[in-house]
């Protein structure tokens, strides 16, 4: 057994030829670093951040004082293979390796395959969806159990190609199947799996670095890119001893100068027909989670960079797994299970989309004594650019992040094995957005203690205008001041109607701008249709996204104009200009009046 208490840790802007008036009358108002000693394993936790170093939380010392207790079942160790590709869906790849469930759902057989344990009880898979049929989301699980509440990859438009890492537990006959919410194509690769084990062992436990992961490679400090079709050789560094099998790593790309994939292998093999990352353009930042197997006693792996591809790398190694030389313990065994939604911000009576400086917390799988879990984090409706942490509830929060977020609106998820506390698991936003975490299973050992207090999360007021507002459908890109005078919408921006609201979470606020036949910023009012989107950023840079619900035409009255803009519940903008009766450019008889509904 491993003496805890030998580790130290510590903390870690057209111009307008005419004008209408908003109305026909008045203005109306309605952590010391710990060491991966090859004696010194410490069962803990990645916190796997999209293009950042990852980082941990550091466990007090103490010293076991109770006996090992029994195995729980399932309770299983790992097994690094060399990345293999099982299946793929599209036609032109002459791959196979899958059955064909029905129009959605795709099976795939993992145990006894590449090196897989027959008696595999859990895989890691890298699952990539492409040639995507519109926005979507897939599912992995255990072949034959019923779909879970939980998704693995999410991906937001028609052509898209979105990989994930996947921990999955597999059915009883060592399958997994993959379903897609809309139509798309569906790559499987395998890099490792968790077998079965009766009594603690040496080999295939799960040892994370504490407090902070290590960065081993950022190809920028040197400024010599990675090109498409070479490969760059990592060594994983003096923090892995070299017992370890495998190596856990966060694989980022940035700066890419062309679309194309990228591979992590075991040093000096053949580049594997598989991918870790795919990287859809140039200039496009992307990174993932992936185990990397190690050849015994060579301390680094590969890294391939597709042909046309390429870019800067930087690799930060964020664990490993201890291998046959090093001391039997239970510590760091994984236990799969069935994937299960711990977190969901969306329904009713959970947190709501969480604002700037949240915190959210999700539990411990229930009756586990889990140090760790695997889960699957995804944010959606993301309040703009920005990230989420995830770390042990009720602690020192790491500087470090998850789940990387670049736009308004997004939605993205990413894989993590995230250490734990007695109070669970607490996810932070640094922007904001909905957050969804999916646990697929927990490592063995004792959680950290809870030292803080809960998490008071507050509403933040109204950003202060001016705002930024944007319709891409309509062309509006432009600023919103205060008041609806001409000194105000005659210079092409928008007005903020005098007594109504500003945006946030309970609002109707209400905007004028013109559309005359030369130009103004809502001259293309009209084309904004239900579904549409109207996005605002406020003065602090916090954003806001709305959906068009209705659109309505008004005679040239105050009261008219805003009985239709507040006929629309919960927190919504109305864009109000001059009309016609049929909705065109432009009259002074009529109002179109176009609202759209805050999306939470």
């Amino acid at each position: 057994m491993i003496d805890l208490s030998e580790v130290k840790a510590m903390s870690q802007k057209r111009t307008v030829d005419g004008a209408c008036p908003p109305v026909a009358g008045s203005v109306g108002l309605p952590g010391e670093r710990v060491e991966f000693g090859r004696r010194r394993l410490l069962t803990g936790f990645i916190a796997a951040g999209v293009g950042a170093g990852l980082a941990t939380i550091a466990v007090p010392s103490t010293r076991r004082a109770w006996a090992v207790p029994p195995l729980p079942s399932g309770a299983s160790a790992f097994t690094a293979v060399a990345p293999t590709r099982l299946a793929d869906t599209r036609p032109a790849a002459g791959i196979g390796g899958f059955t064909r469930m029905d129009a959605t759902t795709i099976r795939v057989q993992v145990a006894g395959r590449a090196g897989v344990p027959a008696n595999a009880a859990a895989a890691v898979l890298n699952v990539t969806v492409t040639a995507t049929s519109g926005e979507g989301y897939a599912s992995v699980y255990p072949a034959g159990a019923a779909r879970p509440n939980a998704s693995n990859v999410n991906f937001e438009s028609a052509g898209a190609t979105v990989p994930n890492m996947v921990t999955v537990k597999l059915g009883s006959t060592g399958a997994v199947d993959v379903f897609t919410s809309v139509g798309a194509e569906v790559i499987v690769d395998v890099s490792g799996a968790y077998a079965p084990v009766a009594a603690p062992v040496p080999a295939g436990r799960f040892v994370a670095a504490t407090p902070a992961a290590r960065r081993v490679l950022d190809t920028r400090a040197t400024g010599a890119i990675v090109d498409g079709g070479s490969t760059r050789r990592v060594q994983v560094g003096t923090e892995v001893p070299p017992t370890a099998s495998a190596v856990v790593v966060n694989l980022t790309v940035t700066g890419s100068t062309g679309p194309g994939y990228w591979t992590a292998f075991p040093a000096g093999t053949t580049v594997p027909n598989a991918s870790n990352l795919n990287i859809a353009a140039a200039g496009v930042t992307g990174a993932g989670q992936a185990i990397v197997k190690l050849a015994p006693g060579v301390g680094a792996f590969d890294v391939f960079a597709e042909a046309g591809g390429g870019g800067h790398l930087i690799v930060d190694v964020a664990g490993f797994f201890t291998g046959p030389l090093d001391p039997a313990d239970s510590d760091g065994l994984f236990v799969p299970l069935a994937p299960y939604r711990a977190l969901d911000t969306r329904a009713v009576g959970s947190y709501g989309r969480t604002h700037a400086g949240w915190v959210v917390e999700f539990p411990l799988p229930p009756g586990a004594a889990a140090a760790a879990v695997a889960v699957n984090l995804t944010t959606t409706n993301a309040r703009g650019d920005g990230y989420f942490t995830a770390y042990p509830a009720r602690t020192e929060r790491p500087n470090a992040s998850n789940l990387n977020t670049t736009h308004l609106g997004q939605t993205v998820a990413n894989h993590a094995i995230v250490r734990t506390s007695t109070a669970g698991v607490s996810v932070y936003a640094f922007t904001g957005g909905h957050v969804l975490a999916d646990v697929a299973g927990y490592y063995l050992g004792a959680p950290s203690p809870a030292t803080q207090a809960a998490v008071l999360n507050t509403l933040p007021g109204p950003p202060a205008l001016p705002y930024r507002i944007t319709a891409p459908t309509a062309a509006i890109d432009t600023g919103i001041l205060e008041g609806i005078s001409d000194a105000i919408v005659d210079t092409g921006n928008v007005g903020h109607w005098p007594g109504t609201g500003l945006a946030s979470e309970d609002s109707h606020m209400v905007v004028f701008g013109h559309r005359t036949s030369a130009g103004g910023p809502f001259y293309s009012l009209h084309l904004l249709v239900p579904g549409d989107v109207i996005s605002l950023t406020g003065s602090d840079g916090r954003q806001f996204r709305y959906r068009v619900t209705r659109t309505d035409i008004t005679s040239g009255e105050a009261a008219d104009i805003l009985g239709a803009a507040y006929a629309t519940p919960g927190a919504t903008v109305s864009l109000v200009a001059c009309s016609k009766a049929n909705g065109l450019p432009t009259s002074l008889d009529y109002r179109i009046i176009v609202t759209a509904q805050l999306e939470s």
